[in-house]
């Protein structure tokens, strides 16, 4: 092997990236990509789609709140902090590794194992420059108690008639009884599992990673932003119902390949993608609106290029 790599091209192995040096910033960072790993990999096993994706969006938050500290990350733990971190970072690491199927536990660690990381990066006094990562996490337990705390039902009922109101715009007949879309041929009816509070929750989540990493200054856009997230959030899941209705009612009932796709499988991802692209845009749009305009200079430079 050795005698093989010597013959490799200078061109190719300038091609080939050196592996990082181990410093105490790279070794943390490595730790903390193991430890978001370890956790990502137990929420993909023991939870749902929605939930694993609503998991790694929260992680991708808290790393998009810590990348403009990277540069000067050098961690230097006191003895008290690096012992607390260390006992922690394990407790999490086996917590994590019996976790087979639900538990409201796995909601806990991973903003555990951030305070445990901050602990390992910095003197006690000083984890307060991962406050936004640890407020990204905090979302995990949050969604957690605010799923058992929004009421089932009348969330069903207002997707149910929104649904019935997708429907009727684009022409086709229906009725709204209760939680159930009824259709000459079929019909579906919202169970708590499909009322959308789980895309909701992601949309909301969306809207606090922006708002910690690219903050809006005005009032207002920030009102806007909350406001609108739920209800982006909610729309998108009744068109989602309303097709599952529409697959019924051309003989696409549970149990067919269109009814899953849209129901169970990458379809249902597909419009929680949606929603969050749409909120994306309404953020994009807010944000740009309070950046100061271009310098003359620059003005004055594209207009002499054209």
């Amino acid at each position: 092997m050795i005698q093989l790599l010597s013959h490799i091209p200078p061109s190719l192995k300038a091609k080939i990236p050196a592996i990082p040096p181990a410093t105490p910033r790279n070794l943390w960072l490595l730790l903390t990509a193991a430890v978001a790993t370890q956790n990502l990999a137990a929420f993909q096993s023991s939870q749902d789609e929605h939930i694993t994706v609503f998991a790694a969006l929260i992680w991708g938050g808290a790393l998009i709140c810590l990348e403009d500290q990277l540069e000067t990350l050098d961690p230097n733990p006191q003895w008290p902090g690096l012992i607390a971190g260390a006992a922690l970072l394990s407790w999490v690491i086996a917590r994590t590794s019996i976790i087979l199927h639900w538990d409201g536990m796995i909601f806990i660690l991973p903003l555990v194992g951030c305070i445990a990381l901050a602990l390992l990066c910095e003197p006690i006094k000083g984890i307060g420059r991962f406050r936004d990562s640890l407020l990204c996490l905090l979302m995990l337990p949050a969604f957690n108690v605010v799923m058992k705390l929004i009421p089932d039902g009348p969330l069903s009922v207002l997707t149910a008639h929104l649904s019935g109101f997708w429907l009727g715009i684009l022409g086709f007949e229906n009725i709204v009884r209760n939680k159930t879309v009824l259709m000459p041929t079929g019909g579906v009816e919202v169970l708590p599992a499909c009322n959308g509070v789980d895309m909701i929750a992601q949309v909301i989540c969306i809207a606090v990673i922006f708002q910690l990493a690219f903050p809006l200054r005005s009032f207002l856009s920030r009102v806007i932003v909350f406001s609108l997230a739920p209800v982006i959030g909610l729309a998108s899941n009744t068109m989602r119902i309303a097709i599952l209705a529409l697959c019924v009612a051309n003989g696409h009932g549970k149990g067919s390949g269109l009814f899953k796709f849209f129901h169970d499988d990458i379809g249902s991802l597909v419009f929680s993608g949606i929603a969050v692209f749409v909120f994306g845009i309404l953020y994009m749009r807010l944000l740009e609106r309070e950046l100061p305009p271009l310098p003359a200079v620059f003005h004055d430079q594209t207009s002499h290029h054209e």
